[in-house]
């Protein structure tokens, strides 16, 4: 018995030594995106050294890293759940985004999202001054709102985030009839009625090539009344090719080395099309030699980088200027004077509606 208590006593020294002993020997691999308290120095913390050296001490205990990691691991493998809170892990592998200070979080699934009908208005009434602006240049202007990944696939959302109910859209949509010279484009059911086919990434929060392909035609046919020589996307006129896609970037922001079983598709129009001219970051112009169909300007969020690659061969010049990346540029209307201006956003992405 006694060599039994000496043993337990020597774990518990051991224990309470080791993350002492081998502070500052971890392997750095949680990429948790802020700065680790410094070692503070006794001469400038002063009377401030105690606390200074405890918020040190958290950040650098030896196997930190590591117990955090396989603490994220058991979550993540045993309860469903991911290690960032602006991670969702859904059913069958699918992965939702879910960030209050990136836009609508998780809340507008079920139709909780905080707001006020003044909001609304507000954001409807810049895009009202924007129509006008844009048609001053001579541009029609239509607005299209790409469903959030979890409008096209609730049942694979966490029950515990529902039950799925109208969200902010939908009053969107509503008190848009109130404001009869814009053109908003509701994509869910565009998308809604293809849901069989995958048309977003299971690991990253933007659609893949086939949502995009599907969100170009309804674009399209939209603005078909307007500009009947806009071209045409038709399933038939391009091959489809797919690769293996193992990763995206709700994978990547779970940090833990979780691969997804996914495939990321490609359309490449069989002849014809448009081509790329200009390729900068977030600001691309495509051209072609058909004069006849309309020209267009494609403002808007990340979910335009696979757009602009399909809704390009719908026009002879399209010139796509990602809003979240670069600032707001209407100027850009006024110099490339286009028929058509398009503004893309994702559901989650309807507050900025106010700065676009």
């Amino acid at each position: 018995m006694r060599a039994l208590a000496v043993i337990r006593i020597a774990v518990f020294v051991a224990a309470l030594a080791w993350p002492l002993l081998t502070m500052g020997r971890d392997d750095g691999t949680l990429h948790e995106q802020r700065t680790l308290a410094p070692m503070p120095a006794l001469a400038t913390a002063g009377g401030r050294y105690p606390e200074e050296f405890d918020a040190y001490f958290r950040d650098h205990f030896g196997w930190r890293e590591r117990l955090i990691r396989w603490n994220n691991l058991l979550k993540f493998y045993a309860l469903g759940e991911a290690p960032v809170d602006r991670v969702i892990i859904g059913g069958s592998g699918w992965f939702f985004y879910s960030n209050p200070r990136d836009g609508m979080d998780i809340r507008n699934f079920a139709g909780r999202w905080p707001h006020t009908g003044a909001d609304i208005e507000a954001w409807l009434e810049r895009q009202d001054e924007r129509e006008q602006e844009y048609a001053r240049h001579g541009a029609r202007y239509l607005i299209a709102i790409a469903p959030d990944k979890q409008s096209v696939y609730p049942d694979q959302v966490p029950y515990r985030y529902g039950p799925h109910a109208p969200g902010v859209l939908d009053e969107l949509l509503r008190r848009a009839a109130a404001h009869p010279r814009l053109h908003v484009l509701d994509l869910r059911p565009a998308l809604q009625a293809h849901a069989d086919r995958q048309l977003y990434f299971k690991g990253d929060s933007h659609w893949n090539a086939h949502g995009a392909f599907l969100a170009a035609q309804a674009i399209v046919e939209a603005l078909r009344p307007e500009f009947p020589t806009v071209g045409a996307i038709r399933r038939e006129d391009y091959v489809v090719s797919a690769t293996p896609a193992t990763g995206g970037d709700l994978v990547d922001m779970i940090a833990l080395g979780v691969t997804t079983h996914d495939e990321a598709f490609k359309y490449r129009r069989k002849t014809g099309g448009a081509r790329l001219g200009l390729d900068l970051p977030g600001n691309s112009v495509w051209e072609q030699p058909d004069t006849r169909m309309p020209t267009a300007v494609l403002f808007g969020d990340s979910y335009g980088v696979a757009l602009e690659w399909i809704l390009c061969d719908a026009f002879s010049r399209l010139h796509y200027d990602m809003t979240t990346l670069n600032p707001p540029a209407p100027q850009i209307v006024a110099t490339d004077r286009p028929d058509v201006v398009v503004l893309i956003l994702v559901e989650r992405n309807l507050p900025r509606l106010m700065d676009q």
